[in-house]
């Protein structure tokens, strides 16, 4: 085996600049949940996801929304406290996330069957910037990712 030492005093900089910027990754953690929220909001407004536009409702539940008096409206805003309002996200010194407490989350971004005697199949209409079936980062929130961390990145070997 070859050992080499390196004594380039501009490359020893640039990355003792990296490795210190990298103990703490806190805040490129803190720029990736925003930016995980932001693509999460932006499927809320649009009604779509990775999928394509989310699929319309049912008539049986537009009729109910409309005795409700929340429809015609938008597809998953019914209430203010409801699952648009329930995504949170953290971060942590290595890792980012995204999801919803809200017991009928889960069948809402992945689709299944629900209600009385699970007879009602609800189609997913994914809220959380993911793929449902693959887990991957839809393509805009895969290229924001990558930004904040090429922006950190280049703050930090500057």
């Amino acid at each position: 085996m070859i050992a080499v030492e390196v004594k380039d005093q501009e490359v020893l900089a640039a990355l003792g600049k990296l490795m210190a910027g990298l103990k703490d990754m806190r805040p490129a953690m803190a720029n990736v949940a925003q930016a995980l929220g932001s693509e999460s909001e932006r499927q809320f407004s649009t009604q779509s996801g990775p999928l394509g536009p989310w699929p319309g409702l049912a008539e049986s539940t537009k009729h109910a929304r409309g005795q409700q008096g929340t429809w015609p409206g938008r597809m998953l805003q019914v209430s203010a406290g409801g699952l648009a309002a329930s995504v949170q996200t953290a971060f942590g010194s290595s890792f980012a996330s995204i999801g919803s407490n809200k017991p009928y989350s889960a069948i809402h971004q992945f689709g299944g069957m629900a209600g009385r005697g699970h007879s009602a199949k609800i189609p997913a209409r994914p809220y959380l910037p993911f793929h449902p079936q693959t887990s991957e980062l839809t393509q805009s929130a895969k290229a924001t990712v990558l930004d904040v961390l090429d922006s950190y990145l280049s703050r930090i070997t500057g």
